[in-house]
């Protein structure tokens, strides 16, 4: 029996080649997509890590500033510097009694002990990090979210006990009737700066990090880099620029204020009253605190002051919001403040402090140009944005794709939107049935209680509405 001699066919071999070649492709394909899904949630990780680890530091640095503010307070006591002492006391107690005010506000009666307890136990800051970072629950009756609150907490002490415990410490440092400059106040007011510079890029950066901010609104929030080295090199410099702008304006009011108390007022006192001529020029006073009345006066009065001075002395980019300092009068500030360093040192006439005054404002203007060249390039213009709150909030519900997202326009307050009533209006009319009858999560008790009655024309929905409300809370 002969032998039959197969001879392999080219066809076939060169199908077997490609077979295995898109094998082999699907399977890189595969591994890489792997690959990328686990960079991807080990970057989710790092990311979340940096900002827990920012909150309680954080934290840590703010019950340590107020703990070396009191001991700065003995201290001058102790040498019989008694202004000194006083007015760093006051700015402590200060800070306390605003807290507290705080307190009452955003939680409901029955939680009043505890949260009271916790403020005035001075455990206040790690408390707040801790429900922050942990996404804690709010309280169904509670006013504001854990972020909010510690936002405005974070707020108040820098504006009532760390920027005015900087000064006291350096005016009671470089005092012309005698100074100290012994390492205890050196250490303390370099706290205090840390301080202040670290609240200002951690709040910051809380926020811009927040998923929900990014998700309600994408076009302010998102501009710190999703690459973790490009994030870093921002904060980094958003800190340098909080620390060189605390130090340049509190050297400048030191300078100032020894050769006259009146100029300083006149300095900085002008500076504030521009802010507020420029806001009531443009329509632009109220804020977005949903109060109404005198009380909408007062709060939009105080909002405004507390918000102005975090920016003009932290450079505080949250702020940088077209519903509080706005972006383009933020980035004036920074030449502002250049501005007043530069000529105090030039009226103090000494040349050594010159030189120093003129190095701290390159410094604080080259990382300003650094952040905006390390930041996402679209959010470039949200620094320089000129609307106003008003103009901002009617962009915000035009624009937005989510129902969820429209609603919150009631969490503001009414006097910013009423050009735009009636889109609302009729907004509302046309959804509300929907979600009476989906019932989505976001369409809580207290959202219904928000809606006012002139926009809902019929009875039995807005009596629906109302009863649905009381019966959930």
């Amino acid at each position: 029996m002969s032998k039959v001699k197969v001879v392999p066919n080219d066809e076939n071999l060169q199908g077997g080649h490609n077979s295995r070649k898109r094998s082999t492709a699907s399977l890189i394909r595969i591994q890489s997509s792997r690959l990328h899904r686990e960079i991807t949630q080990s970057i989710k990780r790092n990311k979340k890590l940096l900002a827990k680890a920012e909150l309680y530091f954080t934290a840590f640095l703010s019950i340590t500033d107020m703990i070396s503010d009191i001991v700065m307070a003995v201290r001058y006591y102790q040498s019989n510097r008694l202004p000194y002492a006083l007015a760093s006391m006051i700015c402590v107690g200060t800070n306390l009694v605003l807290q507290s005010i705080l307190v009452f506000m955003s939680h409901p009666i029955g939680s009043q002990v505890k949260e009271q307890a916790i403020l005035w136990s001075l455990l206040k800051p790690g408390i707040d990090a801790h429900r922050v970072a942990s996404k804690a629950e709010t309280e169904e009756a509670a006013a504001v979210d854990a972020r909010s609150e510690m936002t405005g907490a974070r707020v108040i002490e820098v504006v009532a006990e760390s920027i005015p415990g900087t000064i006291i410490q350096a005016m009671a440092m470089f005092s012309t009737s005698g100074g100290d400059t012994s390492l205890t106040p050196v250490l303390s007011l370099s706290s205090s700066i840390l301080t202040s510079a670290f609240i200002s890029a951690q709040l910051s950066h809380e926020w811009d990090a927040s998923e929900d901010q990014r998700k309600q609104e994408p076009g302010f929030y998102g501009y710190l880099p999703e690459s973790m080295k490009r994030r870093l090199f921002a904060l980094f410099n958003l800190l340098l620029m909080a620390a060189f702008n605390l130090i340049i304006r509190t050297a400048s009011l030191v300078i100032i204020s020894q050769k006259s108390v009146y100029t300083a007022f006149a300095v900085y006192g002008g500076e504030l009253a521009l802010f507020f001529l420029v806001k009531k020029a443009r329509g632009d006073f109220t804020s977005w605190v949903p109060v109404s009345g005198l009380s909408s006066v007062i709060v939009s009065f105080m909002m405004r002051l507390l918000l102005k001075v975090a920016v003009d002395w932290l450079c505080c980019a949250q702020f940088r919001h077209p519903q509080e300092v706005g972006g383009i009068y933020w980035s004036f500030t920074i030449l502002v403040t250049c501005a007043i360093g530069i000529a105090s040192a030039l009226a103090h006439g000494d040349s050594t402090v010159t030189i120093i005054m003129g190095v701290s404002c390159a410094v604080l203007l080259v990382a300003f140009a650094l952040f905006l060249a390390s930041i996402e390039r679209e959010y470039v213009a949200t620094f320089f944005d000129t609307r106003t709150a008003s103009a901002h909030v009617a962009d915000r519900f035009m624009h937005a794709t989510k129902d969820e997202q429209q609603l919150e326009i009631l969490m503001i307050n009414e006097g910013l939107w009423r050009d735009i009533r009636g889109d609302v209006k009729s907004w509302l009319e046309e959804r509300l049935p929907s979600w009476l009858e989906e019932g989505p999560t976001w369409f809580s008790a207290y959202k219904r209680s928000l809606i006012p009655d002139w926009a809902i024309d019929d009875k039995s929905l807005l009596s629906r509405i109302r009863n649905d409300a009381v019966e959930a809370l």
